[in-house]
């Protein structure tokens, strides 16, 4: 089955979400359905499409922001661009852990990266950034 061009008007045939409109459907079901592959796979993406959220190649965990604002903080002033927030940031420097940064010899989903331990998970669709810490405990200045 080939994607719809708009997914609008167009319900949910089972799930969760059965008989509601794809256009009721919240954003993280939408994602997940193409995370694993669903059925409908192929309309979750034309909706998301069609309400301007791109599918990520990247997800950055709530938790991983929490981490970085209140201990990698340093680490975003020293490296990030003039109009970038924590997010973006975030989402570009965990890539290139993942392209460039050095992976932990016993646990393949850690790398380090510009001072930073990034901890990963690589089983669904896209890589989701857990967490991140400092690499080592750094000095707190007085």
């Amino acid at each position: 089955m080939s994607a719809p061009a708009q997914a609008h008007g167009w319900t949910m045939p089972n799930g969760r979400h059965k008989g509601e409109l794809i256009t009721r459907v919240p954003v993280s079901y939408l994602k997940w359905m193409i995370c694993v592959g669903h059925s409908c796979e192929e309309q979750a993406r034309a909706e998301l499409e069609r309400r301007g959220t791109v599918t990520p190649d990247l997800e950055v965990s709530g938790h991983a922001i929490d981490r970085a604002s209140l201990l990698c903080r340093w680490a975003w002033h020293e490296t990030s661009n003039d109009d970038e927030g924590l997010h973006a940031w975030l989402v570009r420097v965990s890539r290139e852990a993942i392209e460039e940064g050095k992976p932990h010899k016993d646990d393949p989903n850690r790398r380090f990266w510009i001072g930073l331990r990034f901890q990963f998970e690589f089983d669904g669709a896209w890589p989701v950034l857990r967490t991140v810490l400092p690499a080592k405990k750094r000095k707190v200045k007085e």
